[in-house]
């Protein structure tokens, strides 16, 4: 059976069979209207209507994880990691599935997660010397700089009597 129904987009009337309009929430009397209702350009209220897009990715996130609960296993993990070491530039911290290497082992000597703040520095200065006798958790930045100063200090004192000048 055939029914009048009227464009969401231009309001031209037009005719449907009524098995055609079940379950849709908007009714078109071409697809150019249709294009046109869907385009954020040409229709930004009814674009804005359209769909609800806020916490898109969260939702996704979700369904992704209740869709495939194993995709990213520890093994998953290590082949993912494994197959881009290597691939960047190198000129950063290595990481451990996305976290500083350097923390991760930092964490581990410690027995504990690192609280918020804490600073994990490298005694040699080589930021990819990551041996745990190697690194050191300062409780804050200021703390780490503190550090910093006293050993340029030092630094410069040993060069005063080096060159045979007076230490003080």
């Amino acid at each position: 059976m055939k029914l009048q129904i009227v464009c969401d987009r231009c309001g031209s009337s037009f005719e449907r069979e009524s098995s055609a309009l079940k379950g849709k929430k908007h009714h078109f009397c071409s697809r150019k209207c249709l294009a046109n209702f869907s385009n954020k350009r040409k229709n930004p209220d009814g674009y804005a209507k359209l769909k609800d897009y806020t916490n898109m990715s969260l939702h996704m996130t979700q369904l992704n994880e209740d869709m495939n609960p194993t995709r990213m296993s520890s093994e998953t993990r290590y082949k993912l990691r494994q197959a881009r070491l290597g691939k960047g530039r190198c000129d950063g911290y290595s990481k451990i599935y996305n976290k500083a290497a350097h923390r991760v082992i930092a964490e581990k000597k410690l027995g504990r997660p690192l609280r918020d703040g804490e600073i994990v520095h490298h005694r040699d200065e080589n930021k990819y010397n990551n041996n745990p006798d190697n690194l050191v958790v300062f409780s804050s930045q200021s703390a780490h700089a503190k550090h910093h100063n006293e050993l340029r200090w030092f630094i410069s004192e040993i060069k005063k009597i080096e060159e045979g000048g007076d230490a003080e």
